[in-house]
């Protein structure tokens, strides 16, 4: 899946948390962060800092790929 912005990102989160049976403040005790920070990414309407973008996207076990201008994903 390629995100494209943070209601994306938020949607593909909460898809993937609620695969693996994790309720928001089950996630949020793990990272950690709140559990409103969590539920705001979900929804798209707040960013948070990289540091706990990635612990949320490696604890839930999805991937970042980064590609310069030349070499979008489809050109792998």
């Amino acid at each position: 899946m390629v995100v494209n912005d943070e209601m994306e990102l938020g949607r593909a989160i909460r898809a993937r948390r609620k695969k693996i049976g994790m309720t928001i403040a089950e996630l949020a005790s793990v990272i950690p962060c709140s559990a409103r920070l969590l539920s705001e990414l979900e929804r798209g309407r707040r960013g948070a800092s990289i540091a706990v973008t990635l612990r949320l996207l490696q604890m839930l076990g999805l991937e970042m790929d980064v590609y310069g201008s030349e070499e979008g994903p489809r050109s792998r």
